[in-house]
């Protein structure tokens, strides 16, 4: 059983950090490239398209780690340190993804729709490559506490 929770727990994993990768080096900078409304359209469809997906899989990954973790929590007090690190950085993540997807973003598309001056975007800019910061972060503590219980 714990196999398929690990393998289930990767995937999900997997599917969170690739499509972000997948994300921020390809789907925005391809946006881009577009002007005016068509920019904004696109921008706004990329993310409704991607929502579903991402958090899904995001959410598979914290279920199945909660179960995962459960199972090595008499491990030593190191074990516990990162794995607090570790969620405390997916809470981060959890928070900085929605400011960014349902705060800034939304924000942003009304400055343009407006036609006022765009400052929501450094700010979504910066949110956004934390966001992906964090993403980057979580497999590597995975690796971490694998390596301590085994």
């Amino acid at each position: 059983m714990t196999a398929v929770l690990v393998a289930v727990h990767l995937l999900a994993a997997g599917i969170w950090f690739g499509g972000s990768t997948a994300l921020v080096f390809v789907g925005v900078p391809a946006i881009r490239a577009l002007e005016g409304e068509p920019r904004g359209t696109a921008m706004k469809q990329l993310g409704l398209l991607w929502r579903p997906l991402g958090y899904g899989a995001l959410l598979v990954a914290a279920l199945t780690g909660v179960v995962l973790a459960s199972r090595e929590w008499e491990s030593d007090s190191a074990f516990q340190i990162v794995l607090w690190v570790k969620v405390a950085v997916f809470v981060c993540l959890l928070v900085v993804s929605y400011l960014h997807n349902f705060v800034l973003g939304p924000r942003l598309q009304a400055e343009i729709r407006e036609g006022r001056e765009p400052r929501t975007r450094p700010r979504l800019v910066v949110v956004g490559w934390l966001s992906y910061s964090l993403t980057m972060a979580l497999p590597i503590l995975g690796v971490a506490l694998q390596r301590l219980v085994s």
